[in-house]
């Protein structure tokens, strides 16, 4: 039986955010590495899409936890029922942006018009505001910080594409605010999470990082985040846990454990976090901590 004190301190933990980006995985890794045209079929990954969210949906209810998901605008179009019902079962709608291509790497006129189109099609289907966005591959990079204007002049409220490393290839602004704030220009962004170690700043906590760390050292660096009062933000991908994930055979040996590591313990290490610490939604983040 619970004591008193354990129901207080239960009510003081910091809350985490717990976010799912929806995406195929071959869409997820089409500017990452070369993928042969006939593994290019979008009913196979709608078929993947919609089955790894139902699992996640199965998941998230037998845990009695709400999360954050960030869809991708083409889904909303070509599974409507999907967005409909992760929002009918009470999880925030969020915008992945239209397609799943790098920000750095288009026109902003051409994300602009995408953009305030993928947030009207997410709101009409969802049936409720879509107030916060994340950019594929996490790239709103130094390159492409015109898109943060575009965002707010879309009426959106938050943004969670930034990720304050130096190290990666991809993504990252090595100078950004490891914590969540408010930007310049109004909007409150909710950075990934890092840690610091050597001098230098260690993304971790989703996707990749989340599989391929220790799942102990996971828990660690939440653990030292929230003693210093800061919320962790936590992510993956349906295919790093639901029952579908494409095999790919002519990756090289480096890809395949990057991108297939630990897939099928997915489940469990979200669980484990799930037992073991607060998540809620982003919207819910923001409430409580600005």
């Amino acid at each position: 039986m619970k004591s008193n004190l354990d129901v207080y301190i239960k009510k003081e933990r910091i809350k985490n955010c717990l976010t799912v980006d929806i995406e195929g995985f071959i869409e997820s890794n089409i500017e990452s590495f070369k993928i042969d045209t006939k593994y290019l079929n979008k009913k196979k990954e709608n078929y993947e899409i919609e089955r790894n969210v139902n699992y996640i949906l199965k998941l998230f209810d037998e845990q009695n936890i709400k999360a954050t998901f960030f869809c991708l605008g083409r889904i909303a179009k070509d599974l409507p029922h999907v967005v409909k019902l992760i929002a009918n079962e009470g999880h925030e709608i969020a915008c992945h942006s239209f397609e799943h291509l790098r920000i750095f790497n288009i026109k902003r006129e051409y994300f602009k018009n995408k953009i305030f189109f993928a947030k009207k099609e997410l709101e009409d289907i969802s049936g409720k505001q879509v107030i916060g966005f994340r950019a594929p591959d996490f790239s709103i990079t130094k390159d492409s910080l015109w898109a943060l204007d575009i965002l707010k002049e879309a009426g959106f409220i938050y943004d969670s594409s930034i990720y304050p490393i130096g190290m990666h290839d991809v993504y990252g602004i090595d100078s950004a605010n490891r914590f969540i704030h408010y930007l310049p220009n109004g909007l409150i962004e909710l950075p990934l999470s890092t840690f610091k170690f050597m001098g230098q700043t260690i993304p971790f906590g989703g996707g990749g990082y989340l599989r391929l760390y220790p799942i102990k050292l996971t828990m660690f660096l939440i653990r030292k985040i929230n003693n210093k009062g800061h919320p962790c933000i936590v992510y993956f991908h349906p295919y790093e846990i639901g029952p579908i994930i494409p095999e790919i055979k002519e990756l090289s040996y480096y890809r395949k454990f990057r991108h297939y590591h630990n897939c099928n313990k997915g489940t469990e290490r979200i669980l484990t976090l799930l037992k073991n610490f607060d998540f809620c939604p982003a919207f819910q983040l923001i409430k409580n901590y600005l």
